[in-house]
């Protein structure tokens, strides 16, 4: 039977370490307002623990939690957990088949590549209104995860480490949530990724990931904000990319009603896009492929060409607007060029190509520029 035990302020009989002697399945713990302290950690079965304060902060755990391999589920809400020594905050080990949830919690990592939530089990880890500071939340290989993210915060920008790190096979669910810091997949990565009305500053994925972006903006202004790669398939709307995106490998991509800084897509990957916008520029080389309805490209004084494409890359358009702003269009070595145009800034456009039946334009008049 479940038991409800209080602890700290002027309703408790007992105290937090007598407390921890006689932990049950099923015990709800009541924390008032105070600081806690875990120096050996301690690992849950089948507990809740609630904080009792106005915020968070008011109830603070110093120290680190593991779930056991034998539990079902451990829910944490209104706490913060601080955690000042090489630990992870919240770690699930390999063995565990269950839910660890956290509403309206603060977690503080180490500031270092120890992750602050760390999955290697069977799990569904759930963030509700959640941040997580000074650490990654990693999904590692042997995980096989369900991640639910809502209204929650990953805040740990950093050079060699990432905020979200999905390994292993699961999905991951971003809604209405906030990332400072990268996105990444990995090359043993066997996942389904979904962000939903969310900002990130970089995402970078790797192996076999599925990704699902909607009405959400990726904020770097790197040139590669977004880099898809390997197997990936994505499907991306009504989204914004300040920086570069770049595509390779084998991937497969859907763009629809998006707004680009600027795009590069090499190698096999392929490319639809529909009604979106590129506002810089835009450069498909290798064997890349393009299919464009709808797409405005633009150009602007720092890059030459607006549109460019190079060795075998091929790209048909269809009802596309052409903005060069002074830069030209480039079609060089095999590459193809096939378009319809509806609307350009200028009277003509400008063309550098090697070969002239390589271009088909119709809609705009065009001349041959000369390097």
């Amino acid at each position: 039977m479940a038991r409800i035990i209080r602890v700290g302020g002027s309703s408790s009989s007992v105290s937090w370490h007598e407390v921890l002697k006689d932990l049950r399945a099923d015990d709800v713990l009541m924390l008032g307002p105070g600081y806690y302290y875990l120096p050996q950690g301690i690992t849950l079965t089948d507990i809740t623990i609630k904080g009792t304060g106005s915020l968070p902060e008011d109830t603070t755990i110093y120290g680190y939690i593991s779930v056991s391999e034998d539990s079902r589920y451990v829910t944490l809400e209104n706490l913060c957990i601080d955690t000042t020594t090489e630990h992870n905050s919240l770690a699930v080990p390999v063995g565990v088949d269950g839910y660890l949830t956290l509403r309206n919690c603060f977690i503080k990592g180490t500031g270092t590549d120890t992750a602050a939530i760390a999955v290697n089990g069977k799990i569904t880890l759930e963030l509700y209104s959640t941040k997580i500071v000074n650490g990654s939340v990693s999904m590692y290989d042997h995980a096989n995860f369900r991640l639910e993210m809502n209204d929650s915060e990953i805040d740990y920008f950093s050079d060699k480490y990432c905020a979200l790190a999905i390994e292993g096979e699961g999905t991951a669910i971003v809604n209405n949530s906030k990332i400072h810091g990268s996105i990444n997949t990995f090359a043993k990565t066997n996942a389904e990724l979904d962000l939903n009305n969310s900002e990130v500053d970089y995402v970078l994925l790797h192996g076999q990931t599925w990704m699902n972006m909607l009405n959400s903006k990726v904020k770097s202004a790197s040139d590669s904000c977004l880099y898809l790669s390997d197997d990936c398939w994505s499907n991306i709307m009504n989204s914004t990319f300040l920086g570069g995106v770049y595509i390779d490998k084998k991937t497969r991509t859907i763009i629809q009603n998006s707004t680009i800084n600027r795009m590069i897509v090499v190698d096999e990957a392929k490319v639809t896009m529909n009604n979106a916008v590129i506002l810089a520029h835009a450069d498909f080389q290798d064997q890349a492929k393009c299919d464009a309805t709808r797409v405005t490209f633009t150009g602007n004084m720092n890059y030459e060409y607006f549109l460019a494409l190079s060795g075998e890359a091929n790209m048909k358009g269809h009802n596309i607007v052409l903005n060069p702003n002074q830069a030209n269009l480039a079609v060089k070595d095999e590459a193809k060029f096939s378009a319809s145009v509806v609307a350009n800034d200028n009277e003509q456009v400008e063309v550098e190509y090697n070969k002239r039946p390589n271009v088909y334009i119709l809609g705009v008049k065009w001349t041959a520029k000369k390097k």
